[in-house]
């Protein structure tokens, strides 16, 4: 083979291969009636003079033209050929659609077999002589077995009949070069180049073209929207031409600071899913993306994995500290954090990640703390973990979130890997679900100055075959494809390869031309199905037994076909690796049987297994598993190269030797001193032992307490679920009769139970645990069961149950409440207080000696948790309970549970006294007192709405939107989701009263909804519903405007009929005071009327029961209020003054009835008294009732005036909506008084208002009435007084 030949072949194949095959010889010859097969034979002529260089060949001469009808039968183009001496691949007669037939195979026909063609042979051994290539050899001699016309012609398989074959062997030649013109010369070189048995390659990709394509379209879109935030400095991107030059998905990127593509492989094991996924991989670090892979198992859980994924991920930034633009990417994703999280936050997360510690030292104080858990009680543990059911859960989901939008915020793509998803669970799925909505979507309050983009891709992969149509990863990935946002999540189904792709596979990795190998591919492909993994461990087999192989004589593979189709074969994939697993040597099955049954195993507990003598060498036994390419290895980790192959690994173990195996793997592991402070170590003997019998009651004890320890861990890193299980093992390891024997230990199993169950939302689990230790534990030691249980009463709705239980512990401590309690009792109680009261500041607040007394803090506990209940079930004890922890702190001394006293201690104060400046100190000092604290996200998240109610009358009010904001994200971190989305609530409420940006908050309002509807609130979802209608109905978007179709959003007539039906009086307030809000802004001031007229006396009596709420429910009952009830929220009161008087007035004029006119009168009074709390919020709503007043009395001079006052002080104290209103009163006023011009530009004024609010149906029904007006004014002939009565009747 020379250089000469090899560069000849080169240049011919660059040149001919661009020629497209005709249909006839006209492009080639001038005679028309050439056939393919002549024209072949001629095209072999052409070559062979070619690369011979002009060498004579003793071939007859091509007749001119052949008719068709001349052409042999199909019968005769099948005659068998004489095998010959050769031991390459000896063809039979076929037509050149028929499979190649090789030299066992039995053909149907019986005929009489001849030689090959001597012209053929001949041509092939001169260019050989040449140095020419063996393919181009090969080449000619096929092309020269085309030739027609010779009598008892024999045509072999191989023979080239139609240039578009020859245009494919052509086509490799000139793409892969190296392995089709250049020759193998040994065994070896051959099996090197067929990439079987070095696991070091990675194997190229057959088939998949289509599947790869969509995974480099949704690559592109990711990195084309993070290159736009980078001007000109963009990272390298994957470029996609796409489909049709059409842009697709990146339309909808415009103005989304982050896009999420996730895609879900799926197909049964061996298809290639993990293959293509790593192609893509491959080529996203080429392009400097950010890469997380994550492979789940069987034996890690699936949140410890993820965990292990992220910590690495930050361990490479550590590792690269000389790397500029690692640590400039590294500053970004810092930022991010710092800015989202405080710093008790980042301990967290240091203990989650522990590599986060080398990046933030600050932090690691914290984390250590956190770790001192691991050795606590649970009595401990039970002063960080009682917050709300379900609040570990959601405290990991929130903080997940919040790093891997901070990574995507590193400047570059980030490509996220989950592979095997059906070895994960519902709650790694659920957070799943989540991170693609928090990338892919706004948060709930975007910082609206943080302009960075970020682009995260996400692959998944999991066995259709092995996950149920209605289980939790079906459930998860429909509900996303449903879900609403800028994240595009797709499903993607790779299946087996059918049997052209397989000759594809077969042709390459054998350097033969595929007409040679297609009868070999369909043979595979019937015996593995087109199962990529199958067909390659096949090969591996076949080869191994000789049955494939390589012929130096004929430098290329040669194979027996009835050999093959004869060949035994296992039902599965599984099946054929143990057969293969079988063949390595002792030592290596042993260390692989080990690996097996650990999932993947580093070089520490290697270490600690050699000295339990399992194999002589055992990391010399795994490398050799490494060579073979069934382990690989990450620097000190071995794991399998596919989990079939631990599978098939594991099968190798007989079944009653498992457990004696995993219980020796355990006992070794134990001998380490270390185990109980390593949790990795601890976690995995455990496990080990966990899956054995242990019946020596020593062995019991000790893996009891280990169950725990390794619990604990698993606790102090949020990993709830799976510290469960330890706990329950670990149970299930105790003596028969353990509360008399193993007290101590028996309960604090029992009590970490119940906490991580409390933490995971398991209340099942947790109350047959609490029944369990509420019987057998003694009444001190069983106190904070007690606090579970009233909580968890509390979550189901249980009020009345949970305050009697917290009442009758508060008795046993010597704190007696009466049953019944009266207006009276709370009045005198509080006036008694208020001389001690009046004392307190935050210096004798923090100079408080520490209270010491146990009795006091378990009551300052329960009486903490009392004071809450009581906002459901017995209002007037709230007042009572706040008074008596500020005793107790003041006498006793400072607690944790001194917070949550003054703010219910100022709530109080606002609710029943007249002293809100009083009121407001304590809020204040309720929110100093917060800040630093280890619980200030847990406090915050609790009482923030109590500090906002009172906020209102000596803040602005528009300042509620950070309270809320602030007390929304502090929630989210504490994983306290009610309190998140109350939040929520509050947010809306003060963004409609006060902030001038309605399509911001409906947009805002469309995430809150569905955030509600994830988390199956639905009490807050449908209240949210109703000011979502409201707004709505100002802006004028008659649609849903994104809201998913599955969160059901129901009209204000729906709600109602809800809201009646459930005789929910929290919903009816919230109705109520939208209808009035709508009904006001419109002018459709009989509604209102008839709305307090109808609602107003049925909820009296249940105001009282919602006070906690008194933010959240909204301000629609105070209304009720003006028509004779007496005890409300100041706030709701405040607010229905506002909108019921306005309607009064203007009733008033129009009806010319006195109850309207009192109406409207006292509202002034009562805002008038409100205005003593607060200049801000109050004044411009004084002055435009007082102005409306005037006008209904005649004072025409000092109606004016007040308007003109009420619009100013709207302007100065930022109510915009309230400005536009008064604009709009003001120009109808002088409309009415003849002053029309004045009046028209007033009305102008305050249609632009209303547009600046965002309520642009607001604004166009102004700009209605100013063209009705206009149009009036044209009408000359009209009574001036009849116009202007019947105008005032269309807008009153």
């Amino acid at each position: 083979q020379t250089e000469d030949g090899i560069s000849c072949a080169k240049d011919f194949t660059a040149a001919i291969v661009d020629v497209k095959p005709a249909t006839s010889g006209r492009d080639m010859f001038e005679t028309p009636k050439l056939t393919q097969r002549s024209v072949c034979f001629a095209l072999g002529k052409i070559l062979f003079e070619l690369f011979s260089q002009g060498d004579p060949l003793c071939i007859v001469d091509m007749p001119s033209v052949i008719n068709g009808d001349q052409e042999d039968s199909f019968g005769d183009l099948l005659n068998c050929m004489n095998l010959g001496e050769e031991d390459g691949i000896m063809p039979s007669d076929s037509d050149d659609a028929q499979p190649a037939t090789k030299k066992s195979f039995q053909s149907p026909f019986h005929t009489t077999m001849t030689a090959v063609s001597p012209e053929a042979t001949k041509a092939k051994a001169c260019l050989e002589e040449r140095g020419m290539p063996l393919s181009i050899c090969r080449l000619v001699s096929d092309l020269l077995e085309a030739e027609e016309g010779k009598p008892n012609q024999y045509i072999s398989d191989t023979a080239l009949l139609s240039l578009e074959e020859a245009q494919i062997d052509l086509t490799q030649m000139r793409l892969h070069p190296q392995r089709f013109l250049f020759d193998l010369t040994s065994p070896a070189e051959a099996l090197n180049s067929a990439f079987l048995f070095d696991p070091t390659v990675n194997g190229e990709l057959y088939g998949r073209e289509k599947e790869l394509e969509t995974l480099m379209d949704a690559a592109a879109r990711v990195s084309l929207h993070l290159r736009s935030s980078f001007s000109g400095a963009a990272p390298n991107s994957i470029t996609s031409s796409g489909r049709g030059g059409k842009p697709g998905v990146l339309q909808t990127m415009e103005g989304y600071s982050f896009v999420c593509e996730a895609i879900f492989l799926s197909g049964h094991s061996g298809v290639g899913k993990s293959s293509i996924i790593k192609n893509l991989v491959a080529s996203c670090k080429e392009s400097d993306w950010f890469v997380l892979s994550c492979k789940f198992d069987r034996q890690i859980s699936p949140l410890s994995r993820l965990l292990q994924t992220i910590d690495s991920f930050f361990g490479h930034f550590a590792d690269n500290q000389k790397d500029v633009y690692a640590q400039e990417s590294f500053a970004r994703i810092s930022l991010s954090i710092e800015f989202s999280i405080d710093a008790d936050c980042l301990g967290q997360l240091c203990q989650l990640l522990p590599n986060l510690r080398k990046l933030f030292p600050m932090a690691s104080d914290r984390a250590q703390n956190t770790e001192m858990m691991q050795n606590s009680t649970s009595r401990d543990f039970f002063e960080n973990f009682t917050d709300s059911v379900g609040s570990g859960r959601d405290r990991i989901c929130h903080l997940l979130q919040l790093i891997f939008k901070a990574v995507c915020c590193g400047g570059y793509p980030v490509v996220f890997v989950l592979d095997d998803l059906q070895w994960s669970d519902a709650f790694m799925m659920s957070i799943l679900g989540d991170l693609i909505q928090s990338v892919g979507s706004s948060s709930a309050f975007s910082a609206e100055e943080d302009s960075s983009k970020g682009g995260l891709l996400l692959l998944g992969s999991f066995r259709d075959n092995e996950v149920e149509e209605d289980g939790f990863v079906m459930q998860q990935i429909k509900n996303l494809e449903r879900s609403n946002g800028n994240s595009n999540v797709s499903r993607l189904f790779v299946a087996e390869l059918p049997e052209y792709e397989i000759n594809t596979m077969l042709s390459a990795k054998l350097c033969l031309p595929m007409r040679y190998t297609r009868m070999l591919a369909q043979l595979v492909h019937q015996k593995t199905r087109g199962n990529p993994l199958y067909c390659v461990e096949f090969l591996k087999a076949i080869i191994k037994e000789n049955v494939l192989s390589w012929s130096v004589k004929s430098r290329q593979f040669t194979w027996d076909d009835t050999c093959i189709d004869m060949h035994t074969m296992s039902e599965g994939v599984v099946e054929l690796l143990t057969r293969k697993l079988r063949q390595l040597p002792h030592d290596v099955i042993a260390s692989l049987k080990i690996a097996s049954c650990l999932g993947q195993i580093n070089l520490s507990t290697i270490e600690l297994l050699d000295l339990g003598w399992f194999v002589p060498n055992l990391l010399e036994s795994l490398e050799s598993a490494v060579q073979e390419g069934i382990l690989e290895k990450a620097g000190p980790l071995f794991a399998f190269s596919h989990d079939m192959l631990q599978e098939s690994t594991y099968q190798l173990i007989p079944k009653e030797e498992r457990k004696a195996l995993h219980k020796k793997i355990g006992m070794s592991l134990v001998q380490d001193p270390a185990v109980v402070d390593n949790a990795e170590l601890c976690s995995l003997a455990v496990d080990q032992m966990n899956m054995c019998r242990l019946d020596d009651p020593i062995e019991r004890a000790l893996f009891s307490r280990l169950n725990l320890v390794a619990g604990k861990q698993c606790v102090a890193a949020s990993s709830y679920e799976q510290a469960r299980g330890y706990f329950e093992a670990g149970i299930s390891l105790l003596h028969a009769n353990p509360w008399s024997k193993q007290y101590s230990l028996c309960l604090e199993l029992y009590e970490m139970s119940v906490i991580s169950g409390y933490m995971d939302g398991d209340v099942e689990a947790v109350s047959k645990r609490l029944n369990v230790i509420l019987t057998n534990a003694s009444f001190d030691d069983a106190l904070n069961s007690r606090v579970l249980q009233a909580k968890l009463l509390a979550s189901q709705q249980q009020y009345s149950v949970a305050v009697k239980g917290v009442l009758a512990i508060l008795s046993y401590f010597g704190e007696e409440f009466p049953k019944n309690s009266s207006l009276a009792d709370v009045t005198s109680e509080i006036n008694a207080a208020l001389p001690m009261l009046k004392g307190v500041t935050k210096e004798k607040i923090l100079s408080l000696k520490p209270m010491t007394n146990k009795r006091k803090l378990n009551s300052m506990k329960f009486m903490a948790l009392l004071v809450t209940l009581c906002f459901y079930h017995d209002t007037l004890l709230v007042p009572l309970v706040a008074c008596r922890m500020m005793k107790l702190a003041i006498e006793e001394g400072y607690c944790d549970d001194t917070i949550p006293g003054l703010a219910h201690m100022s709530y109080v104060l606002l609710q029943y006294s007249d002293d809100v400046e009083l009121a407001g100190h304590f809020g204040r000092l309720c929110e100093n007192c917060m800040i630093g604290n280890p619980q200030e996200h847990s406090l915050r998240a609790r009482l923030t709405q109590l500090h906002c109610t009172v906020k209102y009358f000596v803040e602005p009010f528009q300042t509620s939107a950070a309270t809320a904001q602030n007390a929304y994200n502090s929630a989210r971190i504490a994983g306290d989701v009610d309190n998140a989305m109350l939040s929520l609530v509050v947010y809306t409420i003060v963004h409609i009263f006060s902030i001038p940006d309605l399509a911001g908050l409906h947009k805002k309002m469309i995430g809150f909804l569905y955030q509600m509807a994830k988390h199956k609130r639905i009490g807050v979802l449908i209240t949210t519903m109703a000011y979502f209608n409201t707004v709505t109905a100002l802006i004028g978007n008659a649609d849903s405007c994104g809201v998913d179709p599955s969160i059901g959003l129901k009209t204000h007539s729906e709600i109602f009929q809800i809201a009646e039906h459930t005789q929910n009086a929290f919903l009816m307030h919230h109705m109520i005071v939208n209808q009035m809000y709508v009904s006001c802004y419109f002018r459709q001031y009989l509604s209102v009327a008839v709305v307090a007229e109808k609602y107003g006396m049925k909820t009296q009596a249940k105001r009282v029961l919602d006070f906690y709420f008194i933010f959240y429910q909204g301000i629609g009952k105070g209304f009720v209020l003006l028509l004779g009830v007496s005890c409300c929220s100041p706030l709701r009161f405040s607010i229905a003054v506002w909108y019921l008087s306005s309607a009064a007035m203007c009733l008033a004029r129009d009806t010319k009835q006195n109850k309207w006119k009192e109406i409207g009168e006292k509202s002034v009074t009562t805002m008038t008294q409100l205005l003593n709390h607060s200049t801000w919020n109050f004044e411009n709503k004084l002055f435009l009732l007082q102005a409306e007043l005037n006008y209904l009395n005649g004072r025409i001079a000092m109606a004016e005036s007040s308007y003109k006052a009420a619009i100013v002080s709207a302007h100065d104290h930022r109510f915009n909506n309230e400005e536009a209103l008064g604009l709009e009163l003001y120009g109808i006023f002088l409309v009415e008084n003849n002053k029309v011009v004045q009046g028209l530009q007033q009305l102008e004024k305050a249609r632009e208002e209303y547009k600046v609010w965002g309520a642009i149906k607001k604004a166009d029904a102004v700009l209605e009435f100013i063209d009705l007006i206009k149009r009036t004014m044209c009408h000359r002939d009209c009574n001036h007084n009849t116009i202007w009565g019947h105008t005032q009747m269309t807008w009153r």
